[in-house]
């Protein structure tokens, strides 16, 4: 028993497991990118809600990769006439920032 508890800290880091991302980090990074001065969390702007696009990507298993390739690359059409111009992120920060972006569907 002694060894339970190292077991309960290891575990999800060899397993690969992370914390969700809380709203105000997210919101952080929507505001650390400028990724706001076109989408809101709830409604379009230049660009649609940030809610739009989790709802779309919500049965896709590869979301993660093709919104991280979307922010990193740019898009054109796909929600429209506008293209989002691509956008220098961090591995660090992409991935919290893509995570939290997917989870608001469940709002």
């Amino acid at each position: 028993m002694k060894f339970l508890p190292f077991l309960v800290l290891i575990v999800p880091m060899v397993a690969g497991a992370s914390e969700p991302v809380g709203f105000q980090r997210g919101m952080a990074l929507l505001h650390k990118y400028g990724c706001q001065s076109c989408h809101s969390v709830d409604e379009a702007r230049s660009g649609p809600s940030l809610h739009a696009i989790a709802k779309r990507y919500a049965s896709d298993p590869h979301a993660e990769s093709e919104l991280s390739a979307n922010i990193l690359n740019g898009s054109i059409g796909a929600w429209g006439g506008a293209p989002m111009p691509p956008v220098k992120v961090p591995a660090a920060d992409l991935k919290p920032l893509v995570q939290w972006i997917l989870s608001l569907d469940q709002y």
